[in-house]
């Protein structure tokens, strides 16, 4: 053998244009079952944690609501 390297082949997940293979199967297909945050912003000053989680319940189950409020102002 004269002046052949070896090259590994790229890894099968890889397209073949060298990108990154797609987020969608980074995780097999269990994108739904992980932990997931929201941020919501321009909140009422008198909304409760009640009001948000119904409306976003439909899309699966919520784990916690947290409503930061002001120190000074309640």
């Amino acid at each position: 053998m004269r002046g052949r390297s070896y090259t590994p082949s790229p890894p099968r997940s890889y397209s073949r244009r060298g990108g990154s293979p797609s987020p969608r199967g980074r995780y097999g297909g269990r994108a739904r079952d992980l932990p997931t945050s929201l941020l919501v912003r321009n909140l009422r000053h008198d909304c409760r944690p009640e009001d948000l989680r119904r409306p976003f319940e439909r899309y699966g189950p919520i784990k916690d609501v947290y409503l930061p409020r002001d120190y000074y102002s309640g």
